[in-house]
Protein backbone atom coordinates (compact mmCIF):
# COMPACT_ATOMS: atom_id res chain seq x y z
CA UNK A 1 0.00 0.00 0.00
CA UNK A 2 1.33 3.43 -0.97
CA UNK A 3 1.24 5.95 1.89
CA UNK A 4 2.38 9.52 2.38
CA UNK A 5 5.27 9.12 4.82
CA UNK A 6 7.08 7.10 7.44
CA UNK A 7 8.72 8.93 10.34
CA UNK A 8 11.50 7.18 12.25
CA UNK A 9 12.77 8.23 15.65
CA UNK A 10 12.31 7.71 19.39
CA UNK A 11 8.64 8.37 20.07
CA UNK A 12 6.97 8.70 23.45
CA UNK A 13 3.46 7.97 22.25
CA UNK A 14 1.38 8.67 25.35
CA UNK A 15 -0.49 5.45 24.54
CA UNK A 16 -0.38 3.08 27.56
CA UNK A 17 -0.73 0.09 25.21
CA UNK A 18 2.49 1.08 23.40
CA UNK A 19 4.30 3.88 25.26
CA UNK A 20 7.46 3.74 23.13
CA UNK A 21 7.79 3.45 19.35
CA UNK A 22 10.41 3.82 16.66
CA UNK A 23 8.34 4.47 13.54
CA UNK A 24 5.04 6.07 12.55
CA UNK A 25 3.24 5.55 9.24
CA UNK A 26 1.27 8.64 8.24
CA UNK A 27 -1.32 8.89 5.48
CA UNK A 28 -3.69 11.74 4.67
CA UNK A 29 -2.91 13.55 7.90
CA UNK A 30 -3.51 10.64 10.25
CA UNK A 31 -1.33 8.01 11.86
CA UNK A 32 -1.96 4.76 10.02
CA UNK A 33 0.35 2.47 11.96
CA UNK A 34 2.90 2.50 14.79
CA UNK A 35 6.01 0.33 14.29
CA UNK A 36 4.07 -2.27 12.24
CA UNK A 37 5.09 -1.17 8.74
CA UNK A 38 5.01 -4.34 6.65
CA UNK A 39 3.42 -3.80 3.24
CA UNK A 40 3.57 -0.01 3.50
CA UNK A 41 5.43 1.93 0.79
CA UNK A 42 5.97 5.58 1.71
CA UNK A 43 6.35 8.46 -0.71
CA UNK A 44 9.00 9.86 1.63
CA UNK A 45 10.75 8.86 4.86
CA UNK A 46 11.96 11.16 7.61
CA UNK A 47 14.54 10.29 10.23
CA UNK A 48 14.76 12.18 13.50
CA UNK A 49 18.30 10.98 14.00
CA UNK A 50 17.65 9.58 17.45
CA UNK A 51 15.91 12.67 18.83
CA UNK A 52 13.00 12.18 21.22
CA UNK A 53 9.55 13.09 19.88
CA UNK A 54 6.26 13.41 21.74
CA UNK A 55 2.65 14.22 20.73
CA UNK A 56 1.81 17.84 20.07
CA UNK A 57 1.01 19.83 23.17
CA UNK A 58 -2.56 20.91 23.92
CA UNK A 59 -3.17 23.84 26.28
CA UNK A 60 -6.55 23.27 27.94
CA UNK A 61 -7.00 26.90 29.03
CA UNK A 62 -5.32 29.38 26.68
CA UNK A 63 -6.90 32.78 26.06
CA UNK A 64 -5.72 32.92 22.47
CA UNK A 65 -6.97 36.36 21.50
CA UNK A 66 -6.03 37.68 24.94
CA UNK A 67 -2.54 36.25 24.44
CA UNK A 68 -2.19 38.12 21.17
CA UNK A 69 -3.44 41.27 22.86
CA UNK A 70 -0.90 40.82 25.66
CA UNK A 71 1.91 40.31 23.15
CA UNK A 72 1.00 43.66 21.60
CA UNK A 73 0.87 45.51 24.95
CA UNK A 74 3.41 46.91 27.37
CA UNK A 75 4.46 43.85 29.38
CA UNK A 76 4.42 44.66 33.11
CA UNK A 77 5.01 41.16 34.42
CA UNK A 78 7.71 40.46 36.96
CA UNK A 79 10.71 40.60 36.57
CA UNK A 80 10.35 43.07 33.70
CA UNK A 81 8.75 45.49 36.13
CA UNK A 82 9.60 45.29 39.83
CA UNK A 83 8.40 48.65 41.25
CA UNK A 84 5.52 51.08 40.77
CA UNK A 85 8.04 53.64 39.52
CA UNK A 86 9.18 51.13 36.90
CA UNK A 87 5.57 50.52 35.88
CA UNK A 88 4.90 54.21 35.35
CA UNK A 89 8.19 54.58 33.44
CA UNK A 90 7.21 51.72 31.10
CA UNK A 91 3.86 53.40 30.41
CA UNK A 92 5.60 56.71 29.72
CA UNK A 93 7.94 55.09 27.19
CA UNK A 94 5.03 53.55 25.27
CA UNK A 95 2.99 56.76 25.40
CA UNK A 96 5.89 58.69 23.85
CA UNK A 97 5.70 56.38 20.82
CA UNK A 98 1.96 56.90 20.22
CA UNK A 99 -0.26 59.63 18.78
CA UNK A 100 -1.80 62.05 21.25
CA UNK A 101 -5.22 60.36 21.47
CA UNK A 102 -4.09 56.75 21.11
CA UNK A 103 -4.88 54.23 23.85
CA UNK A 104 -2.00 52.97 25.96
CA UNK A 105 -2.54 49.29 26.74
CA UNK A 106 -0.49 47.43 29.31
CA UNK A 107 -0.88 44.34 31.43
CA UNK A 108 0.66 41.84 33.78
CA UNK A 109 1.32 43.84 36.96
CA UNK A 110 0.95 42.15 40.35
CA UNK A 111 0.40 44.38 43.39
CA UNK A 112 1.81 41.62 45.59
CA UNK A 113 5.20 42.20 43.97
CA UNK A 114 4.93 45.98 43.58
CA UNK A 115 3.57 46.73 47.05
CA UNK A 116 0.43 48.49 45.79
CA UNK A 117 -1.85 48.94 42.80
CA UNK A 118 -1.16 51.80 40.39
CA UNK A 119 -3.67 54.65 40.44
CA UNK A 120 -5.43 56.67 37.77
CA UNK A 121 -3.55 59.75 38.97
CA UNK A 122 -0.19 58.02 38.58
CA UNK A 123 -1.11 56.66 35.16
CA UNK A 124 -2.33 60.12 34.04
CA UNK A 125 1.06 61.61 34.80
CA UNK A 126 2.87 58.80 33.01
CA UNK A 127 0.82 58.82 29.79
CA UNK A 128 0.30 62.55 29.52
CA UNK A 129 -3.49 62.46 29.80
CA UNK A 130 -4.01 59.75 27.19
CA UNK A 131 -6.60 57.01 27.63
CA UNK A 132 -4.95 53.99 29.21
CA UNK A 133 -5.91 50.61 30.62
CA UNK A 134 -3.49 48.68 32.82
CA UNK A 135 -4.60 45.07 33.34
CA UNK A 136 -3.77 43.14 36.48
CA UNK A 137 -1.90 39.87 35.87
CA UNK A 138 -5.06 37.93 36.79
CA UNK A 139 -7.19 39.80 34.23
CA UNK A 140 -9.80 40.05 36.98
CA UNK A 141 -9.13 43.73 37.58
CA UNK A 142 -7.70 46.76 35.86
CA UNK A 143 -6.65 50.33 36.55
CA UNK A 144 -7.83 52.98 34.10
CA UNK A 145 -6.62 56.50 33.46
CA UNK A 146 -8.93 59.47 33.95
CA UNK A 147 -9.26 59.91 30.17
CA UNK A 148 -10.37 56.26 29.89
CA UNK A 149 -13.13 56.92 32.42
CA UNK A 150 -14.19 59.99 30.45
CA UNK A 151 -14.42 58.09 27.16
CA UNK A 152 -16.53 55.48 28.95
CA UNK A 153 -18.92 58.28 29.97
CA UNK A 154 -17.67 59.24 33.44
CA UNK A 155 -15.82 62.60 33.38
CA UNK A 156 -13.28 63.07 36.11
CA UNK A 157 -13.91 59.51 37.34
CA UNK A 158 -17.07 60.81 39.05
CA UNK A 159 -20.33 58.93 39.02
CA UNK A 160 -18.87 55.57 38.08
CA UNK A 161 -21.52 53.05 39.14
CA UNK A 162 -21.32 50.04 41.39
CA UNK A 163 -21.81 46.93 39.27
CA UNK A 164 -23.22 43.59 40.50
CA UNK A 165 -20.37 41.10 40.70
CA UNK A 166 -17.79 43.88 40.76
CA UNK A 167 -16.04 46.32 43.05
CA UNK A 168 -14.96 49.94 42.52
CA UNK A 169 -12.13 51.28 44.67
CA UNK A 170 -13.10 54.80 45.74
CA UNK A 171 -11.79 57.89 47.47
CA UNK A 172 -13.71 59.16 50.52
CA UNK A 173 -15.57 61.51 48.19
CA UNK A 174 -16.87 58.57 46.19
CA UNK A 175 -14.69 59.31 43.19
CA UNK A 176 -13.15 56.23 41.56
CA UNK A 177 -9.45 55.79 42.38
CA UNK A 178 -8.89 53.86 39.15
CA UNK A 179 -8.95 50.22 40.31
CA UNK A 180 -11.93 48.26 38.95
CA UNK A 181 -12.45 44.64 39.97
CA UNK A 182 -14.37 41.91 38.12
CA UNK A 183 -17.54 43.14 36.35
CA UNK A 184 -16.85 46.73 37.36
CA UNK A 185 -14.18 46.93 34.65
CA UNK A 186 -16.49 46.00 31.78
CA UNK A 187 -17.56 49.55 30.68
CA UNK A 188 -13.96 50.74 30.43
CA UNK A 189 -12.79 47.51 28.78
CA UNK A 190 -15.46 47.77 26.12
CA UNK A 191 -14.51 51.36 25.34
CA UNK A 192 -10.82 50.48 25.07
CA UNK A 193 -11.56 47.51 22.83
CA UNK A 194 -13.04 49.33 19.86
CA UNK A 195 -10.60 47.94 17.32
CA UNK A 196 -10.74 46.86 13.72
CA UNK A 197 -11.16 43.37 12.33
CA UNK A 198 -7.65 43.75 10.97
CA UNK A 199 -6.26 44.14 14.48
CA UNK A 200 -8.17 41.06 15.63
CA UNK A 201 -6.46 39.05 12.91
CA UNK A 202 -3.08 40.52 13.85
CA UNK A 203 -3.59 39.48 17.48
CA UNK A 204 -4.57 35.95 16.52
CA UNK A 205 -1.48 35.72 14.33
CA UNK A 206 0.74 36.81 17.23
CA UNK A 207 -0.79 34.18 19.51
CA UNK A 208 -0.61 31.50 16.84
CA UNK A 209 3.05 32.14 16.08
CA UNK A 210 3.94 31.95 19.77
CA UNK A 211 1.91 28.78 20.24
CA UNK A 212 3.67 27.01 17.39
CA UNK A 213 7.05 28.14 18.66
CA UNK A 214 6.12 26.51 21.97
CA UNK A 215 4.93 23.30 20.29
CA UNK A 216 1.25 23.91 21.05
CA UNK A 217 -0.64 22.31 18.19
CA UNK A 218 -4.07 22.42 19.87
CA UNK A 219 -5.61 25.13 22.06
CA UNK A 220 -8.79 25.53 24.08
CA UNK A 221 -9.94 29.16 24.10
CA UNK A 222 -11.93 29.60 27.34
CA UNK A 223 -14.23 32.41 26.31
CA UNK A 224 -15.01 34.03 22.95
CA UNK A 225 -17.65 36.41 21.70
CA UNK A 226 -17.29 38.67 24.71
CA UNK A 227 -16.57 42.29 25.52
CA UNK A 228 -15.67 41.67 29.13
CA UNK A 229 -12.97 39.77 30.95
CA UNK A 230 -10.54 38.55 28.29
CA UNK A 231 -12.21 39.66 25.07
CA UNK A 232 -9.83 42.12 23.45
CA UNK A 233 -12.30 43.56 20.99
CA UNK A 234 -15.63 41.79 21.02
CA UNK A 235 -14.68 39.09 18.52
CA UNK A 236 -17.24 36.76 17.02
CA UNK A 237 -16.63 33.12 16.28
CA UNK A 238 -16.22 34.24 12.70
CA UNK A 239 -12.93 35.95 13.57
CA UNK A 240 -11.44 32.56 14.42
CA UNK A 241 -12.91 31.00 11.30
CA UNK A 242 -11.45 33.77 9.14
CA UNK A 243 -8.04 33.42 10.78
CA UNK A 244 -7.99 29.66 10.19
CA UNK A 245 -9.06 30.05 6.55
CA UNK A 246 -6.33 32.63 6.00
CA UNK A 247 -3.67 30.50 7.69
CA UNK A 248 -3.29 33.14 10.40
CA UNK A 249 -4.37 30.81 13.20
CA UNK A 250 -2.77 27.40 12.78
CA UNK A 251 -3.25 25.35 15.98
CA UNK A 252 -6.46 23.37 16.23
CA UNK A 253 -9.00 25.36 18.22
CA UNK A 254 -11.74 24.41 20.64
CA UNK A 255 -13.60 27.55 21.67
CA UNK A 256 -16.00 28.28 24.53
CA UNK A 257 -18.78 30.84 24.19
CA UNK A 258 -19.47 32.85 27.32
CA UNK A 259 -22.76 32.00 28.96
CA UNK A 260 -24.46 35.33 28.35
CA UNK A 261 -24.36 34.68 24.59
CA UNK A 262 -26.63 31.67 24.96
CA UNK A 263 -30.38 32.16 25.19
CA UNK A 264 -33.68 30.34 25.24
CA UNK A 265 -35.04 28.95 21.97
CA UNK A 266 -38.68 29.50 21.06
CA UNK A 267 -38.92 25.97 19.69
CA UNK A 268 -36.58 24.40 22.23
CA UNK A 269 -37.48 22.43 25.31
CA UNK A 270 -38.47 24.50 28.31
CA UNK A 271 -35.43 25.60 30.26
CA UNK A 272 -32.94 25.19 27.42
CA UNK A 273 -30.37 27.86 26.74
CA UNK A 274 -28.20 27.48 23.68
CA UNK A 275 -26.97 29.20 20.52
CA UNK A 276 -29.18 29.73 17.49
CA UNK A 277 -30.01 26.58 15.50
CA UNK A 278 -29.56 24.60 18.72
CA UNK A 279 -25.79 24.30 18.33
CA UNK A 280 -23.94 22.88 21.31
CA UNK A 281 -20.62 21.45 22.50
CA UNK A 282 -18.94 19.43 19.76
CA UNK A 283 -20.22 21.36 16.74
CA UNK A 284 -17.48 22.02 14.18
CA UNK A 285 -14.58 20.14 12.65
CA UNK A 286 -11.02 19.16 13.52
CA UNK A 287 -9.75 22.72 13.04
CA UNK A 288 -12.43 24.70 14.87
CA UNK A 289 -15.20 23.45 17.11
CA UNK A 290 -17.41 24.51 19.99
CA UNK A 291 -16.31 23.42 23.43
CA UNK A 292 -18.15 23.90 26.72
CA UNK A 293 -20.09 27.02 27.60
CA UNK A 294 -18.07 29.23 29.96
CA UNK A 295 -19.35 30.75 33.20
CA UNK A 296 -17.15 32.98 35.37
CA UNK A 297 -18.45 32.45 38.89
CA UNK A 298 -15.86 34.25 41.04
CA UNK A 299 -12.71 36.29 40.96
CA UNK A 300 -8.97 35.93 41.50
CA UNK A 301 -7.05 34.44 44.41
CA UNK A 302 -4.05 36.76 44.31
CA UNK A 303 -6.39 39.66 43.57
CA UNK A 304 -8.33 38.66 46.72
CA UNK A 305 -11.64 38.57 44.87
CA UNK A 306 -12.07 34.78 44.69
CA UNK A 307 -15.12 33.56 46.64
CA UNK A 308 -13.74 31.95 49.81
CA UNK A 309 -15.41 30.59 52.94
CA UNK A 310 -13.04 32.39 55.33
CA UNK A 311 -11.86 35.95 54.85
CA UNK A 312 -8.55 36.83 53.26
CA UNK A 313 -5.67 37.45 55.64
CA UNK A 314 -5.81 40.95 57.13
CA UNK A 315 -9.19 41.69 55.53
CA UNK A 316 -11.86 40.75 58.06
CA UNK A 317 -14.76 41.69 55.78
CA UNK A 318 -13.47 40.26 52.48
CA UNK A 319 -14.68 36.82 51.40
CA UNK A 320 -14.31 37.68 47.75
CA UNK A 321 -17.02 37.96 45.12
CA UNK A 322 -19.49 35.62 43.49
CA UNK A 323 -19.72 37.16 40.02
CA UNK A 324 -22.77 34.98 39.38
CA UNK A 325 -25.19 34.47 42.26
CA UNK A 326 -25.27 30.81 43.43
CA UNK A 327 -28.98 30.41 42.64
CA UNK A 328 -28.45 31.81 39.14
CA UNK A 329 -25.41 29.59 38.67
CA UNK A 330 -27.47 26.52 39.47
CA UNK A 331 -30.18 27.62 37.04
CA UNK A 332 -27.65 28.30 34.29
CA UNK A 333 -25.84 25.00 34.64
CA UNK A 334 -29.14 23.09 34.53
CA UNK A 335 -30.35 24.94 31.44
CA UNK A 336 -27.09 24.34 29.56
CA UNK A 337 -26.86 20.73 30.74
CA UNK A 338 -30.37 20.02 29.49
CA UNK A 339 -29.54 21.58 26.10
CA UNK A 340 -26.58 19.24 25.65
CA UNK A 341 -23.74 21.58 26.54
CA UNK A 342 -20.73 20.76 28.63
CA UNK A 343 -20.30 23.54 31.18
CA UNK A 344 -16.95 25.02 32.20
CA UNK A 345 -17.28 27.06 35.40
CA UNK A 346 -14.46 29.35 36.46
CA UNK A 347 -14.23 28.67 40.20
CA UNK A 348 -11.10 29.57 42.13
CA UNK A 349 -12.11 30.00 45.78
CA UNK A 350 -13.38 27.11 47.88
CA UNK A 351 -16.78 28.78 48.25
CA UNK A 352 -17.14 29.11 44.47
CA UNK A 353 -16.03 25.50 43.98
CA UNK A 354 -18.76 24.32 46.34
CA UNK A 355 -21.38 26.27 44.39
CA UNK A 356 -20.09 24.92 41.06
CA UNK A 357 -20.20 21.32 42.30
CA UNK A 358 -23.66 21.88 43.78
CA UNK A 359 -24.88 23.12 40.41
CA UNK A 360 -23.52 20.12 38.49
CA UNK A 361 -24.88 17.67 41.05
CA UNK A 362 -28.33 19.27 40.86
CA UNK A 363 -28.33 19.21 37.05
CA UNK A 364 -27.37 15.54 36.94
CA UNK A 365 -30.07 14.75 39.47
CA UNK A 366 -32.75 16.41 37.30
CA UNK A 367 -31.51 14.98 34.00
CA UNK A 368 -28.79 12.32 34.30
CA UNK A 369 -26.57 12.05 31.22
CA UNK A 370 -22.89 11.56 30.43
CA UNK A 371 -21.33 15.02 30.40
CA UNK A 372 -17.75 16.21 30.68
CA UNK A 373 -18.40 19.33 32.74
CA UNK A 374 -15.33 21.22 33.94
CA UNK A 375 -14.19 23.51 36.72
CA UNK A 376 -11.64 25.96 35.40
CA UNK A 377 -8.73 26.52 37.83
CA UNK A 378 -10.13 24.52 40.79
CA UNK A 379 -7.52 26.49 42.68
CA UNK A 380 -8.43 26.21 46.36
CA UNK A 381 -9.91 22.76 46.96
CA UNK A 382 -10.35 20.70 50.11
CA UNK A 383 -9.89 16.92 50.21
CA UNK A 384 -13.67 16.54 50.25
CA UNK A 385 -14.06 18.78 47.20
CA UNK A 386 -11.46 16.71 45.35
CA UNK A 387 -13.35 13.50 46.13
CA UNK A 388 -16.67 15.07 45.22
CA UNK A 389 -15.31 16.41 41.93
CA UNK A 390 -14.10 12.92 41.00
CA UNK A 391 -17.40 11.28 41.99
CA UNK A 392 -19.36 13.71 39.78
CA UNK A 393 -17.06 13.11 36.80
CA UNK A 394 -16.17 16.81 36.64
CA UNK A 395 -12.85 17.62 34.96
CA UNK A 396 -10.66 20.01 37.01
CA UNK A 397 -8.50 22.31 34.89
CA UNK A 398 -5.57 23.52 37.05
CA UNK A 399 -2.60 25.59 35.91
CA UNK A 400 0.85 24.35 36.91
CA UNK A 401 2.66 27.67 36.45
CA UNK A 402 0.40 29.35 39.04
CA UNK A 403 2.64 27.75 41.67
CA UNK A 404 5.68 29.58 40.33
CA UNK A 405 4.01 32.86 39.49
CA UNK A 406 1.60 33.25 42.39
CA UNK A 407 2.55 30.81 45.15
CA UNK A 408 4.19 33.45 47.33
CA UNK A 409 1.20 35.76 46.97
CA UNK A 410 -1.22 32.95 47.81
CA UNK A 411 0.62 32.27 51.06
CA UNK A 412 0.16 35.92 52.00
CA UNK A 413 -3.48 36.04 50.90
CA UNK A 414 -4.84 32.95 52.68
CA UNK A 415 -2.01 31.69 54.92
CA UNK A 416 -0.12 28.38 54.78
CA UNK A 417 -2.88 26.22 56.28
CA UNK A 418 -5.40 26.99 53.57
CA UNK A 419 -2.73 27.31 50.88
CA UNK A 420 -2.01 23.60 51.31
CA UNK A 421 -5.16 22.94 49.27
CA UNK A 422 -4.24 25.23 46.37
CA UNK A 423 -3.02 24.29 42.91
CA UNK A 424 -3.36 20.56 43.59
CA UNK A 425 -2.16 17.98 41.07
CA UNK A 426 -1.09 14.73 42.74
CA UNK A 427 -4.32 14.63 44.77
CA UNK A 428 -6.36 14.79 41.57
CA UNK A 429 -4.48 11.89 40.01
CA UNK A 430 -4.67 9.84 43.19
CA UNK A 431 -8.49 9.80 43.09
CA UNK A 432 -8.46 8.68 39.45
CA UNK A 433 -9.13 11.93 37.61
CA UNK A 434 -7.67 12.77 34.22
CA UNK A 435 -5.79 16.04 34.65
CA UNK A 436 -5.17 18.43 31.73
CA UNK A 437 -2.25 20.81 31.33
CA UNK A 438 -2.77 24.51 30.83
CA UNK A 439 -1.20 27.92 31.35
CA UNK A 440 -4.13 30.39 31.42
CA UNK A 441 -2.04 32.44 28.99
CA UNK A 442 -1.58 35.40 29.06
CA UNK A 443 -1.95 35.21 32.85
CA UNK A 444 1.16 33.03 32.72
CA UNK A 445 3.44 32.50 29.76
CA UNK A 446 2.14 29.72 27.51
CA UNK A 447 5.46 27.83 27.39
CA UNK A 448 4.54 24.20 28.22
CA UNK A 449 8.13 23.45 29.22
CA UNK A 450 7.88 26.01 32.01
CA UNK A 451 4.51 24.58 33.00
CA UNK A 452 5.83 21.04 33.15
CA UNK A 453 8.76 22.24 35.24
CA UNK A 454 6.34 23.90 37.68
CA UNK A 455 4.13 20.80 37.87
CA UNK A 456 7.12 18.59 38.63
CA UNK A 457 9.17 20.82 40.93
CA UNK A 458 6.55 23.09 42.58
CA UNK A 459 8.71 26.01 43.63
CA UNK A 460 7.57 29.60 43.92
CA UNK A 461 9.39 32.47 42.27
CA UNK A 462 11.24 33.06 45.54
CA UNK A 463 12.55 29.49 45.39
CA UNK A 464 10.40 28.15 48.22
CA UNK A 465 8.89 24.68 47.98
CA UNK A 466 5.11 24.87 47.56
CA UNK A 467 3.59 21.74 49.13
CA UNK A 468 5.85 19.22 47.37
CA UNK A 469 3.45 16.37 48.19
CA UNK A 470 1.45 17.60 45.17
CA UNK A 471 4.36 17.08 42.75
CA UNK A 472 3.86 14.83 39.74
CA UNK A 473 6.38 13.03 37.56
CA UNK A 474 7.57 14.46 34.27
CA UNK A 475 5.74 11.70 32.44
CA UNK A 476 2.50 12.51 34.25
CA UNK A 477 2.91 16.21 33.45
CA UNK A 478 3.64 15.39 29.83
CA UNK A 479 0.54 13.20 29.65
CA UNK A 480 -1.48 16.08 31.11
CA UNK A 481 -0.31 18.41 28.34
CA UNK A 482 -1.16 15.87 25.62
CA UNK A 483 -3.84 13.30 26.40
CA UNK A 484 -5.24 15.09 29.47
CA UNK A 485 -6.04 18.34 27.67
CA UNK A 486 -7.55 16.48 24.73
CA UNK A 487 -9.74 14.50 27.15
CA UNK A 488 -10.94 17.71 28.81
CA UNK A 489 -12.72 18.72 25.57
CA UNK A 490 -13.64 15.26 24.33
CA UNK A 491 -10.94 15.14 21.65
CA UNK A 492 -8.85 12.26 22.96
CA UNK A 493 -9.98 10.09 20.04
CA UNK A 494 -8.13 12.35 17.57
CA UNK A 495 -5.27 14.16 19.38
CA UNK A 496 -3.16 13.64 22.47
CA UNK A 497 -1.40 10.37 21.66
CA UNK A 498 0.62 8.89 18.82
CA UNK A 499 -1.63 5.95 17.95
CA UNK A 500 -3.38 4.60 14.85
CA UNK A 501 -6.27 6.83 13.82
CA UNK A 502 -4.92 9.91 15.59
CA UNK A 503 -4.29 13.12 13.69
CA UNK A 504 -0.65 13.63 12.80
CA UNK A 505 -0.22 16.93 14.66
CA UNK A 506 2.50 18.70 12.67
CA UNK A 507 0.74 18.44 9.33
CA UNK A 508 -1.43 21.45 10.09
CA UNK A 509 1.47 23.83 10.58
CA UNK A 510 1.77 24.73 6.88
CA UNK A 511 5.34 23.53 6.68
CA UNK A 512 6.51 25.33 9.83
CA UNK A 513 7.42 22.58 12.24
CA UNK A 514 7.20 23.43 15.94
CA UNK A 515 10.63 22.77 17.40
CA UNK A 516 10.17 22.81 21.15
CA UNK A 517 7.78 19.94 21.39
CA UNK A 518 10.69 17.61 20.82
CA UNK A 519 11.58 18.72 24.33
CA UNK A 520 12.12 15.74 26.57
CA UNK A 521 15.35 13.80 26.22
CA UNK A 522 14.74 11.85 29.41
CA UNK A 523 11.52 11.10 31.27
CA UNK A 524 12.28 10.72 34.98
CA UNK A 525 9.77 8.41 36.65
CA UNK A 526 9.88 10.09 40.04
CA UNK A 527 8.71 13.48 41.27
CA UNK A 528 11.33 16.19 41.34
CA UNK A 529 12.88 15.30 37.99
CA UNK A 530 14.08 18.26 35.97
CA UNK A 531 12.87 19.24 32.52
CA UNK A 532 15.90 20.15 30.46
CA UNK A 533 15.74 22.68 27.66
CA UNK A 534 17.60 21.68 24.55
CA UNK A 535 20.58 23.90 23.87
CA UNK A 536 21.18 25.99 20.75
CA UNK A 537 23.56 23.43 19.25
CA UNK A 538 21.00 20.67 19.68
CA UNK A 539 18.30 22.73 18.02
CA UNK A 540 20.62 23.57 15.15
CA UNK A 541 21.27 19.87 14.57
CA UNK A 542 17.55 19.06 14.67
CA UNK A 543 16.65 21.86 12.29
CA UNK A 544 19.31 20.73 9.83
CA UNK A 545 18.07 17.13 9.87
CA UNK A 546 16.07 15.76 6.91
CA UNK A 547 13.09 15.42 9.24
CA UNK A 548 12.73 19.15 9.78
CA UNK A 549 10.07 19.61 7.11
CA UNK A 550 7.64 16.98 8.21
CA UNK A 551 8.50 15.09 11.37
CA UNK A 552 6.52 15.42 14.58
Amino acid sequence: MRIDAIWRGRFWTGDPARPEAHALAVHRGRILAVDELSGLEPEVEYDLGGARAVPGFHDAHHHTLGTGDHLSQVDLRHPRVTTLEGLYAALARRAAELPRDAWVRAGGYDQNRLGAHPTAEGIDAAVGGRPAVVEHVSHHMLVASTRAFELAGYPGRDGYPDVPGGRVEREKSGRAVGLLQENAGTPVRRESARDSQERTQQLLRLASDQALDYGLTSLTEPGVIVGGMMGANDPSLGAYQTAIEAGTLRPRMTVMPFHHLLHGLELGAEGWRTLDLGMRTGFGDERLRLGPVKIISDGSLIGRSAAVHRCFCGEADNRGLMVVDPEELSELVLSFHRAGWAVATHAIGDRAIDHALDAVEAAQRVEPRPARHRIEHFSMASDEQVRRCAALGVVPVPQGPFVTEFGDGVLEAIGPDRARGTYRLRSLLDVGMTVPGSSDSPICDADPIASIDAMVNRRTSSGAEFFPEERVTVEQALRAYTYGSAYAVGREHEVGTLAPGQLAEPLLTSGQVPRRWRLVRHLPRTGGGKVRRLGAAEWARLEAAPSAAGAP
